[in-house]
């Protein structure tokens, strides 16, 4: 599959010419990418004019088209309804999974996210990661103890300090009230990193032939996306460190109260991060590729769920 990535800011028109994307502004080319190429297109300006033949042709060669809300945050994904040539094969196996398939590959989701948690804890040289890597060992099939819940009410806080909760709904994300604590500029970034992720998880679910809708844990009616919050769960960690790195390292500039493009860039560069899957690395949409395959082994042929981890 593709993997480039493609993020559109401003007032700008997006066509097709002679199979390559190409985005103007103010009447001029200002980019032109081989649509063989794109993995995922972000508009995040309505503003932007795009042709049907933009979002067919996206459609055809499986890449995602992700769009934002009035506040330039992720709040709609098209995906492609041809990603895989036994597409109804496996949503009827996917459809007769045994329930304690799902549960098996839940514990395994679980524990693999409550172990990156303790990963992150580490690296980032906060307290905590031996706490985690215990109550991962804890974990059972299905979850009954809600590990993932305990696990997560301590990390934020040893991550970003006692006094941090998670907001997953900002009222603006563009006028941050509070710069003191920079708390809503921390959930900002960490909810636009999430959607990233869970654009690319998703892309992945259907070309492995899988129904986004059909989660293994999460069954909200009003979700077309459960099995793609299932499977993203263990990635959330990797927007978490680099969150972290943004905002301790000094690449977010004091007194910065939004998103700005600078740090959306630094977001949207987790696809290319490196994960480890198996004996092998690889650049995170293959690695997801792989995850979404062996997924599909877990849930339809009882298989065991093998999840990539961030590399070193």
């Amino acid at each position: 599959m593709s993997h480039r990535i493609v993020a559109v800011s401003g007032e700008a028109s997006l066509r097709i010419d002679h199979q390559n994307l190409v985005i103007k502004k103010d009447g001029m080319e200002v980019g032109r990418v081989p649509m063989t190429d794109l993995a995922m297109l972000i508009l995040e300006e309505k503003t932007t004019v795009i042709t049907q033949a933009v979002l067919a042709g996206c459609a055809d060669c499986g890449a995602t088209v992700v769009v934002c809300d009035d506040r330039h945050m992720p709040n709609g994904v098209l995906l492609s309804l041809e990603g895989h040539s036994l597409h109804s094969k496996t949503l009827r196996a996917q459809i007769d999974g045994s329930k304690p398939a799902q549960k098996r590959a839940w514990q395994t989701i679980v524990k693999a996210k409550v172990l990156a948690q303790a990963d992150v804890l580490n690296r980032t040289e906060q307290p905590g990661g031996t706490k985690l890597n215990r109550l991962a060992g804890l974990v059972r099939s299905g979850d009954p103890d809600n590990v993932e819940g305990r696990a997560a009410a301590f990390y934020f806080g040893a991550l970003f300090g006692p006094d941090f909760c998670r907001l997953r709904s900002i009222p603006d994300a563009d006028a941050i009230a509070d710069s003191t604590n920079n708390l809503e500029l921390t959930n900002s970034m960490l909810n636009y990193g999430y959607a990233i992720i869970r654009a690319c998880v998703a892309r992945a679910i259907v070309a492995a032939g899988l129904h986004p809708t059909l989660g293994i844990h999460h069954h909200n009616q009003y979700n077309a996306f459960c099995l793609v919050d299932d499977a993203m769960e263990p990635l959330r960690p990797l927007v978490d460190l680099r969150v972290f790195r943004l905002m301790k390292d000094g690449e977010v500039d004091a007194g910065t109260e939004r998103l700005t493009p600078a740090i959306k860039r630094q977001l949207i560069a987790l696809t290319t991060v490196d994960l480890r899957f198996g004996e092998r690395t690889y650049p995170l949409l293959t690695a997801l590729e792989r995850y979404s395959t062996s997924l599909r082994l877990a849930i339809c042929e009882n298989e065991p769920l093998a999840i990539p981890t961030l590399a070193n």
